[in-house]
């Protein structure tokens, strides 16, 4: 439904040029909740805006609905208006001399053949529902406040129904209790009308709940394409893994691969470690990964061969979990544990880290 082959896009700046997009290549299915995952200034907008129409590539071939938008060596580029999409853009973009209910109404009276007025007063009711600004209406579209603005951008871009509707953090601007909210109607919502969703976002909660698929964005180029799961528990690189979530990391040497009869391991800084998943050979450096919420606490009578003795260093008390740094071997690691697991400051504990828990980066 969206493909994207060897997309560039170059600037020349008072600093020289610019690659901001350095050959990205996605294929999105029908269907699918696809999103752009990056920090800010990795290409990520810019990828999003040349689908849209609104930035014209160096080079590169885009394809929206099953048809070529954009083809870089044929010349060819297909105006906005004219690609069979919806957008959600990080600023407002609303019109302010509209009132909220011809705001969103605005792309179904451009619709042909012309939808009646009940169709399009019943289509607005229900986008405006959806984003909670129902009995808002006839209000000027200034007089609302910055989280509202943004949620009348989502509703005038999700009332149309387009086949493609893509969204430049949409929910920015949304408290957190609305924003967790959101989330889950937004998604429900494209899966239910069948939209084909690309979804930019920094947010890496935002990724993880609503994407069936992430691409991770650094310097222009796609460094990690999977599904959440996997992007989170398999990361390709530390700087995915760090972006990701909350992660440990030390620095270790291969000492075996799994043979498929048992773990391999790896020698860290942590002491010898077992691991499940990894393409490195014996004998090269890695750096070990492991997610804070991975590392469980055990009572010394409960100690098994493989686990880690350490020293609880501090505590931080996050209401859901407590947050305890350890000693252990040559290092430190962070461990996410249940309040009343939790070992105060001082004591001593065993740690357990299950060998399918232990992520080996190469890059």
């Amino acid at each position: 439904m969206i493909g994207i082959e060897n997309l560039r896009v170059r600037y020349d700046s008072d600093k020289g040029v610019v690659d901001a997009v350095r050959g990205v290549s996605i294929a999105v299915a029908a269907g699918e909740f696809y999103t752009l995952l990056g920090p800010s200034g990795c290409g990520k907008t810019t990828t999003l805006r040349c689908i849209a129409g609104l930035e014209r590539p160096t080079a590169g071939r885009i394809i929206v609905g099953g048809a070529v938008v954009h083809d870089g060596e044929r010349g060819l580029n297909v105006p906005t208006h004219r690609r069979d999409i919806g957008m959600v853009f990080q600023s407002y973009a609303i019109w302010p001399h509209m009132t909220v209910f011809e705001n969103v109404a605005f792309p179904l009276r451009e619709i042909r053949p012309r939808l009646s007025a009940a169709a399009i007063r019943e289509r607005v009711a229900k986008a405006l529902a959806l984003v909670q600004l129902s009995g808002y209406e006839t209000r000027p579209a200034p007089f609302l406040s910055g989280g509202q603005q943004q949620r009348l951008a989502l509703a005038r871009a999700i009332v149309r129904e387009s086949t493609v509707v893509l969204f430049d953090e949409p929910l920015s601007n949304l408290d957190a209790k609305l924003r967790a909210e959101t989330r889950l109607e937004l998604r429900n919502l494209v899966k239910r009308l069948g939209m084909t969703a690309l979804y930019v976002t920094h947010d890496q909660t935002e990724a993880l709940t609503m994407a069936d698929r992430v691409a991770v964005m650094r310097d222009g180029e796609i460094v990690q394409e999977a599904s959440p799961v996997e992007i989170y528990r398999r990361p390709n690189s530390r700087f995915v893994a760090s972006f990701i979530g909350q992660c440990n990391f030390a620095e270790g040497r291969v000492r075996s691969v799994p043979d498929g009869a048992g773990p391999g391991w790896v020698d860290s800084r942590w002491g010898p470690m077992r691991y499940l998943v990894g393409e490195a050979a014996p004998g090269r450096d890695v750096t070990v990964a492991v997610r804070p919420e991975n590392v469980r606490l055990v009572r010394a009578g409960e100690a098994g061969e493989h686990d880690r003795e350490g020293e609880v260093l501090d505590s931080i008390f996050l209401g859901e979990a407590v947050e305890s740094r350890i000693r252990v071997g040559d290092g430190e690691l962070v461990a996410r544990v249940h309040p009343a697991d939790a070992v105060a400051p001082g004591g001593r504990v065993h740690l357990r880290i299950p060998p399918g828990d232990v992520a080996i980066l190469t890059g």
